[in-house]
């Protein structure tokens, strides 16, 4: 007999929901402390299993039966996506499959896509410059510049900066991680979602008309694709995937569909522009409130490539300080705290108590981010130093540092958004000074939307040399 999963009691119909706070990661993280590092909640009307220790994570989502993403998430899939199971059930691997072979194919990670990124950010240091001495919201300029950066790996092409579909689009991306934050609580009310759907009111409504314009952008990239696609000529992911669609249109099975397409494209201009933009936006933010984690940084810097050459994703082999300092603000101030919903296909079990099929799972890598077991004491301390060797000469990432999350639905962007964030940061701290406007405070608070965001704020720029 399988044991039953513990969990505190809620309030009939709302269940658990108004005891959460607006930092549902720290409040999850509390409860295991009372029902243990795996336990159910209910909020409104849907059971939640929810797992905040490292080593159950792992086991859980290397196993099919966590593979599957809930019905009811809030980014309105397409029916056809929907039908399909392309997201939601076993054929999401196909379409991981074939979407890292295209990525590899089009020089994911390697030197053509820095080529790519250098040519990005040399036109976001330019822009920069304009704003030295200017208290200046850095994550403005950062937004079109790492969109851009999908845009060319999906599309083939980028807008200009001051193009208006491209400010549009900015707009849209940031409504979009900050409204999925606001209006995530709906999907434990499935009937309530929909009626506010159908009136198109509140939140819910602003989201679906935000992420039906990222969709009308890549749509109208989409026909465009269709009208000059080469087979002896792939330009970028849309090519591929159409030619894809194209090899399967006699399989019935198939999920290789252009509303899948469309769905796909749009996840990865959320997912790659959002979390990458905040990362880079946070280690600005971490750089001016601690000035000697800069310093330390830019004397890499100094030595290892110098005031005028671009840096390569290979200079991070000898800056190990600059490396650590990345992987512990990725830890520090977890990116995602809240890992993507999973849902389970079929009855399975997890630390001897059964989990039941259809139900919510909820991985809480704050938990793991903050587990005093895996980091000691001090886990609410910026500390580049933890991820370092004794004599701080080499990088030493532990198994549990899982930014990207872990299993098999883990991020399959990861490596482009290292090369990204290493490159981006280490650029800009080349050639800028970053501080506080004078008599101002950091501030290091944050607000959760699909990331977690850091408080909208001035930084002042300094030209170095």
């Amino acid at each position: 007999m399988k044991k039953q999963l513990p969990g505190p009691i809620g309030l009939p119909i709302v269940g658990y929901i108004p005891f959460m706070t607006r930092k549902p990661y720290i409040k999850l993280t509390e409860l295991s402390k009372t029902y243990g590092p795996i336990y159910k909640v209910q909020l409104g009307s849907i059971n939640m299993l929810i797992i905040t220790d490292y080593e159950l994570m792992k086991e859980a989502f290397s196993k099919d039966a966590f593979m599957g993403r809930p019905p009811d998430l809030p980014f309105e899939l397409s029916d056809v996506t929907i039908r399909s199971g392309a997201f939601n059930e076993m054929p999401w691997k196909e379409q991981r499959r074939f979407s890292m072979h295209m990525l590899r194919e089009l020089g994911f990670g390697k030197t053509k896509m820095e080529e790519h990124l250098k040519e990005e950010i040399q036109e976001l240091l330019q822009r920069m410059t304009k704003h030295v001495g200017k208290p200046t919201k850095l994550s403005d300029l950062l937004a079109p510049s790492m969109s851009n950066n999908i845009a060319s790996l999906l599309f083939g092409n980028r807008l200009k900066y001051d193009d208006p579909q491209r400010k549009k689009l900015d707009q849209s991306l940031r409504d979009i991680g900050r409204l999925v934050g606001a209006t995530s609580w709906q999907i434990f009310f499935p009937s309530l979602s929909k009626f506010l759907n159908y009136l198109n009111v509140g939140g819910k409504g602003k989201l679906s008309v935000m992420l039906n314009e990222v969709k009308d952008y890549c749509r109208k990239e989409l026909k465009e694709h269709e009208e000059t696609l080469d087979p002896n000529n792939i330009r970028d992911f849309m090519d591929g995937y159409l030619l894809e669609i194209q090899k399967k249109c006699n399989d019935p099975n198939t999920t290789f569909k252009k509303e899948v397409l469309l769905d796909l494209a749009r996840a990865f201009f959320g997912a790659g522009s959002d979390t990458v933009r905040v990362t880079v936006d946070w280690m600005l933010l971490v750089s001016a409130a601690y000035p000697q984690v800069q310093k330390r940084i830019q004397a890499e810097i100094d030595e290892v490539i110098g005031p005028d050459r671009f840096p390569t994703w290979q200079d991070r082999l000898s800056m190990p300080f600059t490396e650590a300092a990345i992987i512990e603000l990725m830890r520090w101030r977890t990116i995602v705290p809240l890992n993507a919903m999973r849902y389970t296909l079929h009855n399975s079990e997890l630390n001897g108590y059964f989990i039941p099929k259809h139900m919510h799972v909820l991985g809480i890598l704050w938990a793991v981010d903050h587990d005093t077991k895996l980091w000691g004491n001090d886990v609410d301390e910026y500390k580049p130093e933890r991820m370092l060797s004794e004599d701080g000469k080499r990088v030493v990432k532990p198994e549990h540092a899982i930014p990207f999350s872990v299993g098999k639905r883990s991020c399959p962007g990861k490596s482009f958004a290292e090369v990204e964030v290493f490159l981006y940061l280490v650029a800009i701290l080349q050639k800028f000074e970053i501080s506080a406007p004078s008599g101002k405070e950091i501030d290091l608070e944050a607000d959760l939307g699909i990331s977690l965001q850091p408080r909208r704020q001035d930084l002042c720029l300094k030209l170095r040399h």
